[in-house]
This record gives structure tokens, sequence and C-alpha cells, in this order.
């Protein structure tokens, strides 16, 4: 692996020459009213855009290892929004197929800010495409570096329409009480959490879950994998869930073929 400034180098290269592509994830309607039994979803409500970066000489290199190289270059602004570019467009198609999905796509709170807010509400009218269908993921828990001006991001967005998910609650750090504090419309369960079984992981998700319904919040189990996580998920009355039950994220092309069926 090269040093990581030469890597560094390479990714901001790579925003230019198509070494960064998009993997999408489906998220599903889990109907928690329904029996925790019944029959696992087929029809995606929505897809989770995530960037993948393929080198021209190492090969795959794994989000956990360019993502921080981004932000400490401090261009992760920028591979986040091509991200949402290009996802949005190719969604765009989709619904022009006739798959109504909506668009999960990933923030970083090093750059969530008032100026980001802007440049997705505009980018969303070049596009023409339906801020309601669109959710902005913090991609880690706001709080407690939460920053006055990210609020501020958050209510401009959401005027517009776009929907706030934090994600990877793991019912840690962060409380019940201080997601209730944020101008946001969706909490993601954090894998950890959706998969473990004890009565500590159920009472911590019954608590957002409780809230939700207050709130008018939706909750996202991530990390089903499953029959059995997405029982639990069901009983837990989380509303949507995403994970590897269904299948790895995957290159549009093969989203083509899913939505085929």
């Amino acid at each position: 692996m090269p040093r990581p400034l030469q890597l560094t180098r390479d990714l901001r290269a790579a925003l230019s020459t198509g070494e960064l592509w998009i993997a999408f994830q489906s998220q599903y309607d889990l109907d928690p009213a329904g029996p925790p039994d019944a029959p696992e979803p087929t029809d995606p409500v929505a897809v989770e855009a995530l960037c993948r970066w393929t080198h021209a000489h190492l090969g795959a290199v794994p989000p956990d290892t360019f993502i921080p190289l981004a932000e400490q270059g401090h261009f992760l602004d920028e591979v986040d929004l091509q991200v949402f570019d290009r996802a949005a467009e190719r969604v765009m198609r989709w619904r022009g197929s006739g798959h109504p999905l909506g668009l999960a796509v990933n923030a970083s709170p090093a750059h969530f800010s008032t100026r980001y807010a802007d440049t997705v509400v505009a980018r969303l009218d070049r596009l023409g495409i339906d801020p309601a269908g669109i959710t902005i993921e913090i991609t880690e828990a706001p709080t407690p570096q939460l920053r006055p001006e990210m609020v501020t991001a958050m209510q401009t967005l959401r005027s517009v329409g776009v929907s706030i998910s934090v994600d990877d609650y793991a019912g840690g750090d962060t409380t019940v009480a201080m997601l209730e504090a944020l101008p946001i419309d969706e909490v993601k369960i954090d894998r950890s959490l959706t998969q473990r079984t004890d009565a500590e992981a159920d009472d911590a998700i019954a608590a957002v879950v409780a809230s939700s319904a207050e709130h008018g919040w939706r909750v996202l189990a991530e990390g089903i994998e499953t029959v059995a996580h997405l029982e639990r998920s069901r009983r837990r009355g989380c509303h949507r869930g995403q994970g590897y039950l269904w299948g790895l994220p995957m290159p549009s092309d093969e989203m083509d073929e899913l939505l085929a069926v």
C-alpha cells in the first residue's frame, strides 16, 4: 500500500478519472404492524448510495481507508457531492422507468454546513428531482460535536423537503434525548444493535421507536443479514431495513437487473 500522502493524491485524481463508482444498497419497508414472520419484502423502497474506489494499480481500496484520507485532505465534500450528483441522476432514470425509489446519501459532519446545504438544494433544482425522496445521512451521530451551523443546514434542507437521518445509532454516547433536540426525520439503528438479542438492545431500540411515534421519525434497522434479524427488527417496531439478507451493495447495472425482476 502506498504512503498516505501518495494515496491521497491518487484519491483526489480519482475524482476525475472515473475510478470512483457507486454501489447501491436497497432499503425495504418492514411493515412492523404486520406479523414478524411475514415473507421478506422483495421490492425496495429506496437505495443508499455508497462510494467505492477501484484504484488503477491497487484494486479495491476500502472506504474506511479512503474516506479518512479525503477528510484529512479537505476534499471529502467533493467526494460526497459527486456521489450525490451521480446517484441522483441514476435514481431519476429508475423513477422514469416506473420504480419510485427514494435515495439516501451520506454527508460527513466535517463539511455539513449551510454551504453544503445550499449546494444540495441548487443541485436538486438543476436535476429537477423531487426533494421529498432524498435523505441525507449524517455519517456519525452528530451530537456531541453538533455545531449551530449544522442545525441551520439541517433546517435548510428540511425546508425544501429533504429528510435528515442520523446514521449508526447504537445507544451509546448519543441518547434519545439528544436525538429529540435535532431537526431530523430518520434514525438508523447500527448493525451492532440490530444484531444483538439481549434485553438492553431491545430497550434501546424500543426507546427510539417510542420517540419516533411522537416526533414523526422513521426508524431503519441496518445490518439485517438473517431472517432472524428481520423478524426481530419487525417485532421491535422498525419501519425499514437494509442489509446483506437482500444482497451486497451492488453497481447500478446489477440494480437494474434487481428492479427488472
